[in-house]
């Protein structure tokens, strides 16, 4: 890639999608990555501003597929020859000439990965009974055949081992997944890929709350998820965290939690 043309290119594009009382005017665009765009879940944000970078603009939103992709193109360009950049602010003056800056913002990266990881942790449970409810397989009828599913979802030498289970309306266990009726190759493949992402889920949370959010999370290696046929969770009745098959303290399972208003996450007293 020429990335000279590359950039008179993402130039042009931008220009091009100003409104018409923005053209005579020094403009900012400042384009927001994550730690490494080459990640399949890293974001990008591109956000155009006056000069003082204090207001951001409106734009006609014709040209925006370009840019963006073109800004994405250029720093996975850039990152796979060694050249790793989470923000960029591009200038654009009246006479036509332009101004790409880059630069790491270790600080930024490291916020948004944090509150990231602080909203997605909590919700997790959620997801995983909002996900399960609203998916359709052939075969299961959630809402009419059950009073409660119960997902037991444990860490084992690094693993994600899942188990899926739902009481009826006679109070019998049962699995929610029946291989003896169901034979398809259909239906395999179909539970497959729940089980695969609810692993993922699972060893993600794992990740995240031994990891970057590990000074606020109790340590734990086993989550049962007990949901209604509403698939709505209640926080200290549906979600219980263990430890070694100990259960933690129904207080958010955690030692803080995240502060909306405040946007931070904060320490218990």
């Amino acid at each position: 890639m020429d990335t000279s043309i590359k950039e008179r290119q993402i130039a042009e594009f931008c220009r091009k999608d100003l409104l018409e009382e923005n053209q005579s005017q020094v403009i900012k665009v400042y384009c927001l990555a994550g730690r490494d765009i080459r990640v399949d879940n890293d974001s990008l944000g591109v956000y155009f501003y006056d000069e003082s970078l204090a207001n951001i603009l409106c734009k006609k939103g014709e040209f925006t597929t370009e840019y963006f992709d073109g800004v994405k193109e250029l720093l996975i360009h850039k990152a796979d020859n060694s050249e790793i950049y989470s923000d960029l602010l591009i200038t654009l003056y009246p006479d036509g000439n332009y101004q790409f800056k880059y630069w790491f913002d270790e600080n930024r990266v490291y916020k948004n990965e944090f509150h990231s990881a602080s909203l997605r942790s909590q919700r997790f449970p959620h997801s995983i009974a909002n996900d399960l409810i609203c998916y359709d397989l052939p075969a299961i009828n959630f809402k009419k055949r059950y009073s409660k599913i119960v997902i037991t979802l444990e860490i084992k030498a690094g693993q994600a081992v899942i188990n899926l289970q739902y009481i009826d309306g006679r109070n019998q266990i049962k699995p929610v997944f029946n291989f003896t009726d169901n034979t398809s190759q259909s239906y395999k493949e179909s539970v497959d890929k729940i089980l695969k992402l609810i692993g993922y889920g699972l060893l993600n949370q794992d990740n995240i709350t031994n990891g970057i959010l590990k000074e606020f999370w109790e340590p734990w290696n086993k989550i049962v998820i007990e949901v209604p046929p509403s698939g709505i969770l209640n926080e200290l009745e549906d979600i219980h965290y263990y430890l070694d098959d100990k259960p933690l303290d129904k207080k958010y399972f955690t030692r803080g939690y995240f502060d909306m208003e405040k946007w931070e996450y904060v320490k218990y007293k």
